[in-house]
């Protein structure tokens, strides 16, 4: 049976409005980024895997997932298969028995914005590990108890020491300007009343990411786990 020309021309129009129907639809489809894991199941669902979010989650007994998206932070928990785009935000799930879920203290807000007060950018100056500093800017040492004035001792790789003072009452002191704050470098601070220094290694990311998902995918990928973990709890 032969088509007339105006009905194949109609049915090519309907196929190709529903191919571009499923094009816009796919290119709507979101993902969702993990950004802590464990349990049975955690080697499937690693921190740093993008996952779109209409993938189902599925969990075993034991199992817990954290993703995040631009709406925020979510906690699935197993046994189970989830939505990631189901809205299932940290506050509304009840701890498990014994856990209990970490405070920040002095929350260092507005994580996206480099070098601002309060920001997850500060290397905190009671914490050994990597720690990721955003595009060139110097960086800021943070303490979390300014009741009182306090000093420290800061260790290039060369074996040069420059010394960082905070005055009573303030939270962050700059970087020295005469030492450089290089990508990949190792220092050490030393502090007066703390027997073991903290031992820093600073990676860079540049240009600085623009939203909280590229932030955390930044952190995961460069190894910085403790502003990763401020970002998560600070979200939720």
């Amino acid at each position: 049976m032969t088509m007339a020309k105006g009905e194949l021309g109609r049915s090519l129009g309907r196929v190709a409005m529903a191919a571009a129907l499923l094009a816009a639809a796919a290119s709507a489809t979101a993902n969702v980024l993990v950004v802590r894991s464990s349990g049975p199941s955690a080697a499937a669902y690693p921190a740093g895997k993008s996952l779109p979010d209409n993938r189902r989650i599925a969990l075993r007994q034991g199992d817990s997932v954290t993703v995040l998206d631009a709406r925020g932070t979510r906690i699935f928990r197993g046994p189970g298969r989830f939505n990631p785009s189901a809205p299932a935000p940290i506050a509304s799930i009840p701890a498990a028995p014994g856990e209990v879920r970490p405070r920040v203290a002095a929350v260092r807000a507005a994580p996206f914005v480099p070098g601002s007060d309060a920001s997850i950018w500060q290397i905190d100056a009671a914490q050994s590990g990597t720690h990721c500093l955003a595009g060139d800017g110097a960086p800021s040492l943070w303490r979390a108890d300014a009741s009182a004035a306090a000093q420290a001792t800061l260790e290039a790789p060369d074996g040069s020491r420059r010394e960082i003072a905070w005055a009573a009452g303030e939270e962050s002191a700059l970087w020295p300007a005469d030492l450089p704050a290089g990508d990949g470098a190792d220092y050490e601070l030393r502090q007066p009343d703390v027997a073991v220094p903290a031992r820093i290694r600073l990676r860079r990311i540049a240009p600085p990411p623009s939203d909280i998902p590229a932030i955390a995918a930044a952190l995961i990928e460069a190894g910085c786990q403790a502003q990763l973990d401020l970002l998560v709890d600070s979200l939720g």
